[in-house]
């Protein structure tokens, strides 16, 4: 409950205030409403474009992707610093009508008349200087002109007239298409008009242009722009974005057209180059008679391959006769040593050596019968030794022409092996030649292709991005947002108010609550007296007030209670009056002392005695003179109240709070500082005064302002009637 009763503490200011923040927040809500209806308001066009992505589209088709120079990597970053750049801007900006913005003037605002103005202004200056400044124009009569020049110097014309000036022409004309379609169109007022050169149009649009990527993986361009116009924002984003496409178009065609120019001569050179090596090749072949230099070489291994063997066979059968003949010409009876005829092996040899062995049968056939002189038998011996002969003769003769066929032979390899000297340096050659022929052929087929596909970009005047989002005509303005802007300042008055109210709260320093003081001094409270508005509680309160003192034996025969406060006006009076009526309900009889002559008027008990001390004595202020006053009315009264005077005022009071049994001392939660209850701890320590307890008059009121303002002019209004003093004591 205390954490509760600390928060509800902590909002008394603002409830209390509350009053001055409505005021306050209505005073806000008042201006912005004002700032709404005079605003110049702000409208929005965006226009989106699809960037060219060389993997899917049109760009990826075989027809372009190859020639990278007119497809360009999707680098968002570089699209948007192009769409910024003033070369774009400038050619974009350049069909607008935006070299002379025309203003009507009123008498709160401008209104820019893009596209909405009766007059027509075409100027051209010599100063560099007037470019950019306000030409101001009054038209009356539908004819009559003055221009205010920006040095202060006026001019007089006409309508559709051609004014000169020291620096520079002006003409200014009716605007008739536009009086035609609206014919209610106001001509004559006052208008200003600045005069731009082809760098303030662009500088002039830049600081409202907006251009940034969708998303950096998304290859998507936002172009936006903000305008009071809204048929001006719109253009402005149309014609940027069609000057974009357009700028890659002739980009493209540019880029197109210089390289189709400049491979068409790459290739005539290189179209000679191949020409001339296709000579050069052709006069090789002929000087060397080559035809095909592998296939020869090939037809030529091949052949003395087959020359070798033949060679080796012959060779073989050479050293077999030769073996042969020596055998035979160390033997000349060759049949009887068997010789070796490996190398005859034709039929003819073969036949001759049966017939031969078949004579030698014959004729040991005959030797049995005959004897070796028979004629038989010496036939037979004639006949063998022809063979023999033969045979001999044969051998020689094919010994003879196995050499002459192995010496041709040798000859033959040696001539074709000849034709191998110098192969190497004929292939290296023809390499050479051939790879630049082959260098050349494969340049110029790449050119001639390029050259292709140059020509067809250079006839495709379309171009890849797209314009996905036109800019609209806006309907509604982006600024000011009239929710938002009440909202805020709604919020920042709030927030201002309440700044302010906690601020003077702090500043004020009040003893606004009992744990204040506790927190602050060791004094213990004696009662927290609310606001009392209805007469039934203030005498429960205080009824209750003095029963607890009764019990506590504060009240006892020869009390005094002195009742004190720092200040006037804390509330001295209404506790003296509300205790005393508390006393004297109890039985006591009780004596009233007024130490500042302020209670003239309300102890309308008829017991209760009432004393003006400065009455009483005027010199009061001295210890010698009170004491015996305070003693003799002690002997007289159960209880002696004394209301004492303010302690910043009277110096003297603080002997009345040292003559007492029970000191009360006031903290108005409205009034009192809170350094005050830190001053009452010292008065207390140095005095070394009786028991002194706190008072917390008007604990947990916070008054709205309004109330006490109508209070205080209730006080004012009317005069407090005169009232019987109550009863004084006798002298």
């Amino acid at each position: 409950m205390s954490e509760l009763s600390k928060t509800l503490g902590l909002l008394g200011p603002f409830v209390r205030g509350l009053p001055f923040t409505i005021l306050v927040m209505a005073i806000a809500l008042f201006l912005a409403g004002r700032y709404l209806q005079y605003a110049t308001p702000m409208y929005d066009s965006m226009a989106k474009i699809k960037l060219a992505d060389v993997n899917e589209g049109a760009p990826s088709a075989n027809l372009y992707k190859d020639f990278d120079v007119f497809v360009n990597a999707n680098k968002i970053l570089a699209e948007v610093e192009l769409l910024k750049s003033n070369v774009l801007l400038t050619k974009a900006l350049s069909t607008l009508d935006l070299a002379v913005s025309i203003y009507r003037v009123g008498s709160l605002r401008k209104t820019d008349l893009y596209g909405q103005s009766p007059v027509r202004i075409t100027a051209a200056l010599s100063n560099p200087k007037l470019y950019n400044q306000v030409f101001g124009l009054a038209i009356r009569r539908d004819t009559l002109l003055t221009i205010t020049l920006p040095g202060g110097k006026t001019l007089q014309g006409k309508l559709n007239q051609i004014l000169t000036f020291d620096d520079g022409t002006l003409f200014i004309g009716r605007n008739d298409a536009l009086l035609a379609k609206r014919p209610n169109l106001v001509i004559n007022d006052r208008f200003e008009f600045i005069v731009r050169s082809q760098e303030n149009v662009v500088e002039s649009v830049v600081g409202d242009l907006d251009v940034m990527a969708v998303d950096k993986d998304i290859p998507v361009l936002r172009i936006s722009y903000k305008s009071p116009v809204p048929q001006k924002a719109a253009d402005v984003v149309n014609g940027i974005a069609a000057a974009y496409i357009a700028d890659g178009v002739n980009d493209r065609f540019r880029a197109a057209d210089t390289t189709s120019g400049f491979l068409a001569k790459e290739l005539k050179a290189y179209q000679d180059r191949l020409s001339a090596s296709e000579r050069a090749i052709e006069a090789y072949r002929n000087n060397k008679n080559i035809i095909n230099i592998r296939q020869e070489t090939e037809t030529d291994l091949r052949k003395i391959s087959d020359l070798k063997k033949q060679l080796s066979s012959v060779h073989m059968n050479m050293l077999a006769i030769d073996s042969l003949s020596r055998s035979i010409r160390q033997h000349p009876d060759f049949l009887k040593t068997a010789p070796n005829f490996e190398a005859f092996t034709d039929l003819l040899s073969t036949e001759i050596i049966k017939k031969m062995k078949q004579l030698q049968g014959d004729r040991r056939e005959l030797l049995v019968r005959y004897t070796p002189d028979h004629e038989k038998v010496r036939l037979l011996d004639t006949q063998m030794n022809d063979l023999a002969d033969y045979m001999r003769e044969s051998i020689n003769n094919t010994l003879t022409n196995l050499r002459i066929k192995h010496r041709d032979l040798s000859e033959t390899i040696s001539e074709a092996e000849a034709t191998f000297i110098g192969l190497p340096t004929k292939e290296k050659t023809m390499t050479v030649l051939e790879r630049n022929f082959s260098l050349d052929e494969q340049i110029y087929r790449f050119l001639h292709q390029k050259r292709t596909e140059a020509d067809i970009a250079r006839a495709a005047t379309i171009s890849f991005h797209r314009v996905i989002t036109e800019g609209k005509v806006a309907t509604k303005p982006i600024s000011p947002n009239p929710m938002l802007t009440k909202v805020l300042a709604g919020f920042l008055s709030l927030l201002f108010s309440v700044l302010i109210i906690y601020g003077v709260h702090f500043m004020k320093a009040r003893v606004n609550s009992v744990t204040l003081i506790q927190k602050n001094s060791e004094t213990p409270v004696a009662a927290a007296v609310p606001f009392l508005a209805k007469p039934t509680q203030a005498q429960l309160l205080f009824r209750q007030w003095a029963l607890h003192m009764d019990l506590k034996q504060r009240l006892e025969s020869g009390a005094v209670v002195v009742v004190s406060s720092f200040d006037s006006q804390e509330g001295k009076r209404t506790i003296t009056r509300g205790l005393v009526q508390a006393m004297t309900n109890l039985g006591k009889s009780v004596l009233v002392v007024d130490a500042d002559g302020t209670m003239t008027a309300g102890i309308d008990q008829p017991d209760v005695t009432y004393v003006d001390l400065p009455q009483v004595d005027e010199h009061w202020q001295r210890p010698i003179t009170w004491q015996p006053l305070l003693n003799a009315w002690r002997n007289q009264f159960d209880v002696i109240v004394v209301k004492n005077a303010p302690l910043a005022q009277e110096s003297a009071a603080a002997m009345l709070m040292a003559s007492a049994t029970l000191n009360l001392l006031l903290l108005d939660s409205r009034r009192t500082r809170q350094n005050r209850i830190l001053e009452a701890d010292l008065l207390k320590e140095n005095l070394h005064l009786p028991p002194m307890e706190f008072v917390l008059n008007r604990a947990g009121y916070t008054p709205s302002i309004f109330r006490e303002a109508f209070q205080f002019l209730r006080k004012l209004g009317r005069r407090r009637p005169a009232q019987p003093k109550p009863k004084a004591l006798p002298a």
